[in-house]
């Protein structure tokens, strides 16, 4: 079977690069409690980073680098499909001629950054109003939710243990 080809806002790769990274970066923070222990939570995701290379090949290379320059060089993010993962916004953020061009064979190399505003999702916001002096563990628990969830949803909670009567907790 013919793998798919890489494509991104009308330009579609010839042939896939040579090379290819995908880098997925969690955003994690570490969270000291009493007596000397501590847990980490994800807050986030960091955007998606997909860099490669290759060889732009025939008589016509140095056009094909030519308007793939042309496809870089606009400054909005546009679909970016590439085989085996689900296509997304992404900015094209750098393309480079890495070897001298020759009659019919140019090296290139390139790096996408995913646009996390085009690809962010609205997840409606759900909160707990306080009362009789729970803890985050009890709304953690009542919810049936991850203490470290509700931690990373609510950055401004200093104590788990101490929360004030009708104050906000962040659910989902």
């Amino acid at each position: 079977m013919k793998p798919a080809k890489i494509r991104f806002n009308g330009f579609e790769w010839e042939h896939n690069p040579e090379t290819l990274k995908v880098v997925e970066e969690d955003n994690i923070s570490e969270h000291k409690l009493s007596k000397g222990s501590s847990f980490t939570v994800k807050n986030s995701s960091k955007c998606r980073r997909i860099s490669g290379s290759g060889m732009l090949t025939g008589y016509d290379c140095i056009e094909k680098f030519n308007e793939l320059l042309k496809v870089q060089n606009s400054s909005e993010s546009g679909i970016l499909s590439i085989i085996g993962i689900k296509p997304f916004y992404a900015f094209f953020k750098k393309l480079e001629l890495n070897c001298e061009p020759s009659d019919n064979m140019v090296g290139y190399s390139f790096e996408f950054i995913e646009d996390s505003e085009r690809n962010f999702t609205v997840k409606e916001k759900f909160y707990h109003t306080v009362e009789n002096g729970e803890t985050l563990w009890d709304i953690a628990f009542n919810y049936k939710k991850d203490i470290a969830v509700l931690v990373g949803l609510n950055p401004g909670i200093k104590r788990l243990d101490e929360l004030t009567d009708g104050s906000r907790v962040r659910i989902c």
